[in-house]
C-alpha cells in the first residue's frame, strides 16, 4: 500500500468517524466494506486497496484492521497516521473510535464520497448481529471457507459479484485488476 493510499485510508475513516460523530471499529470497517463493493459495481473502482479478509464476524480491511487493534505485525506507517488523528476509547469501551479533525476531502472523489455516505446511513445504526449477517455474502463464505492456510483474502471480482456488478462491469474490473498486477 502507497503513501498515498495509506493517507486516503486514514481520511476515510475521519469522514467516517466526522459524519457518525465517533463509532465503533467494527461498524467503521462495514461502513468501508459496504461502501468499498457498491463503488466496485457502479464505478469499477475500489475506494480502499486495502485486502479485506473474512473473519467469523464478517469482511475487514486487513491493513487497517490490524493497525486499529495494535498488531505487532501492523503497518507502522499506517498505525501512526491513524494515531495522530483517532482517538481509541478508554479501557471500558476501547472499541469506540472518535475523530481528533475534519476528513481531508481532497483524498475523496465525489463518488466514493457518496458510496462512503449512504453505506454510513444504511449501516452505521444497524445492531451487531444485523451487521454481521448482511456483511456474510458469497464471496465472504468462499474466502472464510477456503481450504487454504492463511489469511482467508477476499476476492475483488467475488465482492463485486456480491454488489451485484453487471457482467460488463466485472469484466472492465477484471481489466483492470490486471493492470494493476502488471504495473506493480
Amino acid at each position: 500500500m502507497s503513501n498515498f493510499e495509506k493517507r486516503k485510508l486514514t481520511e476515510i475513516v475521519l469522514y467516517i468517524l466526522n459524519k457518525t460523530n465517533g463509532l465503533d471499529y467494527y461498524h467503521v470497517f462495514k461502513i468501508i466494506y459496504f461502501a468499498n463493493i457498491a463503488h466496485l459495481a457502479k464505478c469499477g473502482l475500489r475506494i480502499t486497496s486495502d485486502e479485506f479478509c473474512a473473519l467469523p464476524d464478517g469482511p475487514v480491511p486487513s491493513i487497517l484492521y490490524n493497525c486499529i487493534k495494535e498488531d505487532k505485525h501492523c503497518d507502522k506507517e499506517l498505525e501512526s497516521l491513524i494515531k495522530e488523528v483517532v482517538v481509541r476509547g478508554d479501557s471500558d469501551a476501547y472499541y469506540m473510535l472518535s475523530a481528533k479533525r475534519q476528513a481531508n476531502l481532497d483524498y475523496l472523489s465525489p463518488s466514493e464520497i457518496e458510496e462512503l455516505d449512504k453505506s454510513i446511513a444504511e449501516n452505521a445504526h444497524l445492531p451487531y448481529n444485523t451487521l454481521k449477517q448482511k456483511s456474510h455474502g458469497s464471496e465472504w463464505h468462499r474466502a472464510f471457507n477456503s481450504d487454504k492456510p492463511g489469511r482467508k483474502v477476499m476476492d475483488v471480482i467475488g465482492m463485486s459479484r456480491d454488489a451485484m456488478a453487471t457482467d460488463n462491469m466485472i469484466e472492465y474490473i477484471r481489466e483492470n485488476l490486471e493492470i494493476e498486477n502488471a504495473l506493480s
